[in-house]
């Protein structure tokens, strides 16, 4: 996730009824220091019990202010929240040195930057009572994204699919297959996300490369915008947000989105033009953010408290309502809202994930295979129509 999520709500097929540090992060690091300067200084003080002065820097609508806003109250916390538009602005913060945060969320793939950096607390689970194996959707319990050198840094709390998102008036035949985005209709009638998060692996899926993404060489990595190029030549433009999507729909200068979030369809809705979205044969890409504790954290226990209530079932449940995600706790089920239930298929979820499966970014250095880097610069490129 590259920025702040939007709201919808979803129309699906049958199958899916309701269904060590890189050039980059060095220039990176760089500006970190000078943003450092202007987030304001802070001297550590002693803190043990769950209350006062909370830090957190986390997406917009992701602060659980509204969400936990009695337990909040109860507990005698002061909630600072900072809005992230991006995981760099999180890295330049802790990059920058003397700015307190005590909490705040990485997207999947981005473990593969905070390793080795020490820019993280290890998480002790026993303190999060609500994130255990029965309750949480098996996908994101444990695993290499949240869980290394044998400790565990990550939480993940939240999630999503991306996948084609289109005005059903608009279609002469139903869309079983991304390839279907081909046909002479939809000539000048698609657009692409700016979001390499989720763009990224379902451009290799679509092309053959899928297994292999994200560790592909760099010629693979050529191959796969080659055979892109088609997609290219029908789309009309590229929209730099879930926002703008809609704005597209809405104002009829699109009739598909190769890839958004499936919640676009809501706010469609709401402006009175009716999208749906499709698993198609292909799948769609999964996203998920997990909360973690910054090295800078101050106030641990009430971070560690946070992220419990965080993944209690009735705040995830209201959660997902007010930003359209998923919730990661199976007992949230019951307390969702019919329309935002109805996203997922979440009597067979284990199903969904495994047809969309969550992937990482690619690595940030390799002698072996494409960087980071080189597929920054391939989608660059393959927006600008090289």
């Amino acid at each position: 996730m590259s920025e702040a999520k939007d709201s919808g709500r979803n129309n699906v097929d049958g199958s899916f009824l309701n269904p060590n540090v890189s050039r980059r992060l060095f220039m990176l690091g760089t500006a970190a220091v000078a943003a450092g300067a202007t987030l304001g200084r802070w001297v550590p003080t002693a803190q043990a019990a769950v209350g006062g002065q909370l830090d957190i820097m986390t997406w917009e609508g992701y602060t659980l202010q509204n969400e936990a806003a009695d337990w909040i109250k109860s507990s005698g916390i002061q909630v600072n929240a900072s809005i992230m538009g991006s995981q760099d602005d999180v890295t330049a913060k802790l990059m920058g040195g003397g700015v307190r945060l005590d909490l705040s969320e990485y997207s999947n793939g981005y473990e593969e930057l905070y390793k080795g950096l020490n820019l993280l607390k290890p998480i002790d689970v026993s303190q999060i009572p609500n994130y255990n194996a029965k309750d949480i959707i098996t996908r994101f319990y444990d695993g290499d994204m949240w869980f290394w050198d044998g400790q565990r840094f990550g939480i993940p709390w939240t999630w999503g699919v991306d996948t084609i998102v289109y005005r059903p008036e608009a279609i002469s035949a139903p869309i079983t297959s991304f390839k279907d985005l081909l046909r002479p209709e939809f000539k000048g009638r698609l657009t692409f996300l700016d979001n390499p998060l989720t763009v990224w692996p379902l451009a290799a899926r679509v092309t053959g490369f899928g297994d292999k993404f994200p560790n592909v060489t760099t010629e693979e990595l050529e191959e796969i915008w080659v055979r892109m190029q088609p997609y290219r030549d029908q789309c009309r433009t590229f929209a730099s947000s879930n926002g703008d999507i809609t704005s597209l729909f809405v104002a009829n200068e699109i009739d598909a989105c190769f890839c958004t979030w499936t919640a676009a369809t809501i706010q469609t809705a709401k402006q009175g033009v009716k999208t749906e979205y499709v698993f198609p044969e292909e799948g769609g890409a999964v996203w998920a953010d997990a909360w973690f504790i910054p090295a800078t954290s101050v106030n641990t226990e009430t971070a560690l408290a946070f992220i419990n209530q965080a993944l209690d079932p009735k705040v995830q449940a209201e959660m997902s309502q007010s930003v359209s995600s998923a919730v990661v706790n199976r007992k949230a089920v019951q307390y969702m809202d019919e329309s935002t239930r109805s996203l997922f298929a979440y009597d067979k979820i284990d199903e969904v994930l495994a047809k969309s499966p969550l992937k990482g970014q690619p690595p940030r250095e390799s002698d072996q295979f494409a960087t980071y880097d080189d597929w920054l610069q391939a989608w660059a490129s393959f927006r600008a129509g090289f």
